[in-house]
């Protein structure tokens, strides 16, 4: 192996470049597995063919050092190394009449790849870098300022390998800037220069070889290791740079390129997918707008005024070109709407900003060139399209007159048979802003010829295209006008699910417009006459993939859901037998889930009717839905596939009331059988809301059925508890965290040994050097708990509920979690996790505005609960205060004795209000 290892070494060497890069791609591979135990000369080897004074050996040393930087040189060797190699490649990098661009590349690679490293150590060894790298960084900077402001001329070959140099050093400079910014800040304003400079004397180029018609793109080289260089690829990566340092840009590499306009007149649904904000399409095009955000962000005010005068620029210069017959001039002023649009809110919040001193003529952009623009011909569509579109971003702050004036041209554009592909999709966009951000009676005498087009365009989109469509019919929803359409409208929709019926993007739209459609009770009946008969169609389709089948039932749910309360006649006859096969029948995690939830709307709609339902046999919809739930609740079966069973059960007790009483105890025993073999998280929350409800409504006889319950040695009260218990913290929605919250409360209260004495899992344990440390607020080192009874867990568990509650309201109370340390530091324990009082704030703000389930938002029977009004401070500092004045179940012993100093706090704040 040593021999061999000796011979292939020698091919690094070798005159022929094709024998050198695969020597050095075997040697790469063997020193992977044999550096440095193995083969520890090979450094020293690599290190005498770099000082050779020979290319050839240089080029394939330089290959396997790259490697071997990236892969095979630890962190730790890294300081050994460095200081020898370093040296190496600067001399290499600055040699440039003797080394190829593609080996001064490399050289640059090889020290961007050292700074990478450098920043990992920068934990363990915080000086390191201040030792190692911050030396060389202005020798490295200086060689780097002479090769940017240095250009190849009058050989294109050439000058292209030059970019590719370029390119490395930029990337290099940038990794730089990012982890070590203070050894480059000084040097950032003479970078940018030439770096701009090239940017800006480019886009002559670009336009040329990318924007003209007559225009070819400039081919791309290969180097001399084969590797594909192109003009493009300079220009991301100082677009990189330049987004990175906040500096200016070029509006010109805006411009719709030719091959751009060939695909967009071909493909409206690449057109759509290209032109949205969150494109993952990557251009020059895409990446100016990149540079552009950045640097709003970063300086608002001058960015604006600057943004101003360039627009100005940049129209006059569209205009001049017209006069002299350039066909690019439309593009000129297309790429200086698209800018000014794409930061369309931030400039009307600037502008609304008396404060800011923002000066921008958006008047008389529209006056002179947004409406002229709009009556461009057939020959300027995107031109035409993007006025459209850029009207509609300032929706909000158009003049009266204008916002009609602008309604009435899209809609026009949209129904004109001249219109191409890119007008009629910008037509959309616009409208479908005009409907968001427009005052009503703008949009509301078109809403006819919109719905007329927009269904007239279905039958030939696809995709992004359709989606847009959709969201546009969403937009212009009004209830009587829709109605007039329902023939064409749910046919229209029903074919776009049926083609689509497995793409869960699409289906989402599709499902949001039945939901208007069923909002609307003009449209109800008919939409149910149409829509019910396809639905179940589908149901009895057999074969059917089990997506297409859950789908299905969505579209049921939201018929039900979003429709009157009770739903019409017959409508239980005709669908809830097929969808009671579909549950029986599809063993399917989606089909199921869809299922649980529909029958759930069924029940909270028109219980009354499906329970009064019956077959040919006698048997009843109840007892279709309790064997149902018994499927669900069977001891083999997935977590996933029951994962709304417990939702389903207590709408089940809600409505059913006594009829539900013989089967109830046998129900309740299988959740309880469930809850004791599962650790789904969000299976557990919905088997533990069930008793959660009952506790609640019916304490005394749900606590009297638990404590009498025994599943395999244990009592049905103790399997509920340590569950509930060991879970209560990760339970998630509004209404839901009230009530766990609230039943919680109330099992404290009851005097009774039998729940008195079930112990809990407490704080977690941690073995360190033969003594027990107790974390709340550290890493889990090991999985073993600390024993308390339940009534201290429950008054943690409510502490931590009342303090969550202080703090979402700003009280000043000392930080809720803390660690609480018995001598000696904790390596582990995340610093990050111990927030300031501002940052726990910003935190609870953010979660008491979040709507944590779309379904309580739209419920306003959930809403009209009691519990769902309850203040949760004012209740458990109520509950705190009873609890310590009549000394509840030994509360004072607790809270002597079983609570932490920040526990103790919050509950002497609350005495104290």
């Amino acid at each position: 192996k040593a021999a061999v290892r000796e011979i292939i070494i020698t091919g690094l060497a070798d005159p022929e470049s094709k024998i050198r890069v695969v020597s050095a791609y075997v040697v790469s591979k063997i020193a992977h597995d044999d550096f440095p135990e193995d083969w520890p000369n090979l450094f020293d080897v690599l290190l005498s063919y770099l000082t050779a004074n020979n290319t050839d050996s240089v080029h394939g040393a330089m290959h396997v050092l790259l490697e071997m930087v990236k892969s095979d040189i630890s962190i730790q060797q890294l300081p050994q190394i460095g200081p020898i190699l370093l040296p190496q490649m600067f001399r290499i990098l600055t040699l440039d009449n003797v080394y190829s661009f593609s080996t001064r590349g490399r050289a640059v690679n090889i020290f961007t790849s050292c700074v990478e490293m450098l920043s990992t150590l920068r934990e363990d060894n915080p000086t390191l870098a201040d030792q190692f790298i911050a030396p060389l960084i202005p020798q490295w900077m200086e060689a780097f300022l002479i090769i940017l402001n240095h250009h190849v001329l009058n050989d294109v070959e050439k000058a292209t390998e030059e970019y590719g140099l370029k390119m490395k050093i930029v990337k290099c400079i940038c990794t730089i800037s990012a982890e070590f910014p203070k050894y480059i800040a000084s040097k950032l304003a003479q970078i940018f220069e030439p770096i701009w400079m090239d940017l800006y004397n480019l886009r002559e180029r670009y336009v040329e070889e990318f924007i003209s018609e007559s225009g070819e793109a400039g081919e791309t080289f290969q180097d001399s290791d084969g590797n594909e260089v192109g003009f493009q690829n300079l220009l991301y990566v100082l677009f990189e740079f330049i987004s990175a340092a906040c500096g200016k840009k070029s509006v010109k590499h805006l411009f719709i390129t030719e091959e751009q306009i060939e695909m967009w007149s071909a493909d409206a649904n690449q057109y759509v997918a290209d032109e949205e904000d969150g494109t993952f399409t990557f251009n020059a095009r895409v990446a100016s707008i990149d540079v552009l955000l950045t640097l709003q962000e970063r300086f608002p005010n001058p960015f604006f005024n600057a943004l101003s005068a360039a627009i100005q620029r940049h129209v006059s210069e569209s205009i001049e070109a017209r006069k002299a017959g350039n066909a690019n001039w439309w593009k000129i002023q297309e790429s200086c709407l698209l800018s000014i649009g794409r930061l369309s809110e931030e400039l009307m919040e600037a502008l609304a900003d008396n404060a800011k001193p923002v000066q921008f003529d958006l008047k008389s952009l529209f006056d002179h060139v947004v409406l002229e623009d709009m009556k461009a011909n057939v020959d300027y569509p995107f031109l035409q399209g993007r006025a459209f579109v850029f009207a509609s971003e300032f929706a909000k702050i158009l003049p009266s007159e204008m916002s009609n004036q602008y309604v009435s041209v899209a809609v026009q554009a949209l129904q004109s048979p001249l219109s191409g592909v890119p007008v009629k999709i910008s037509a959309l966009r616009a409208l479908n802003n005009y409907c968001k951000f427009l005052n009503h009676q703008f949009v509301a005498p078109y809403q006819v010829n919109i719905l007329e087009s927009t269904c007239s365009l279905i039958p030939i989109a696809t995709e992004e295209s359709l989606m847009l469509l959709l969201e546009t019919l969403k937009s212009t929803i009004n209830q009587e006008v829709t109605a007039k359409y329902e023939q064409i409208l749910t046919p229209a929709v029903l074919q776009i699910w049926q083609k689509y019926a497995t793409d869960p993007i699409i289906t989402s739209y599709i499902l949001d417009i039945f939901e208007e459609f069923a909002k609307n009770n003009f449209y109800y009946s008919n939409l149910c006459r149409r829509a019910l008969p396809f639905i179940n169609q589908v149901f009895t389709t057999h074969n059917t993939d089990p997506i297409i089948y859950a789908s299905a039932i969505d579209l049921l749910t939201a018929i039900i859901a979003y429709g009157p309360s009770p739903l019409p006649q017959g409508f239980a006859d005709q669908m809830f037998p097929g969808l009671m096969q579909l549950a029986w029948s599809i063993q399917d995690m989606d089909v199921l889930q869809s299922a649980q939830e529909c029958l759930k709307k069924f029940i909270v709609k028109d219980g009354d009717m499906i329970f009064k339902w019956h077959d040919p046999s006698g048997k009843t919809g109840l007892d279709y839905i309790i064997q149902f739930i018994a499927k669900l609740l069977e001891p083999t079966g997935s977590d996933s596939d029951a994962l709304f069973v417990g939702d389903l059960i207590v709408t089940l007790i809600k409505k059913a009331d006594n009829s539900i009483a013989p089967v109830l105890p046998n129900l309740l025993t299988a959740v309880l059988g469930r809850l004791l073999h599962t650790d789904y998280q969000p299976f557990i929350q919905s088997l533990v809301m069930v008793f959660v409800h009952l506790i609640i409504s019916q304490q005394e006889t749900t606590l009297r059925f638990l404590c009498d319950m025994q599943i395999e040695g244990k009592s049905g009260i103790e399997i509920l508890m340590k569950t509930w218990c060991d879970n209560y913290d990760s339970f998630s929605g509004y209404y839901t965290l009230k009530l766990s919250a609230i039943a919680l409360s109330k099992i404290y209260l009851v005097n009774d040994p039998r729940i008195q004495s079930i112990t809990v899992k407490g704080d977690i344990v941690v073995n360190h050097n033969g003594n027990t440390y107790i974390i709340r607020n550290g890493k889990r080192v090991n999985h073993t708990y600390t024993a308390i009874q339940l009534p201290v867990k429950i008054i943690k568990l409510l502490i931590g509920d009342l303090t969550n509650a202080l703090v979402s309201e700003q009280v000043p109370i000392d930080d809720a979690e803390s660690v609480e340390e018995e001598g000696g530091d904790w390596e582990d324990v995340d610093d990050e996790a111990f927030s300031s009082r501002n940052e726990i704030n910003y935190l609870s703000d953010m979660l008491a505005n979040i709507d944590d389930d779309d379904e309580e938002e739209d419920n306003p029977e959930l809403k009209n609960d009691p519990m769902y009004q309850v203040d949760m401070r004012t209740y458990l500092s109520d509950f705190f205060r009873n609890c310590s004045m009549h000394n509840i179940n030994n509360f004072s012993e607790i809270y002597q004795h079983g609570l932490h100093a920040d526990e103790k706090h919050t509950i002497e704040y609350v005495m104290h209000q």
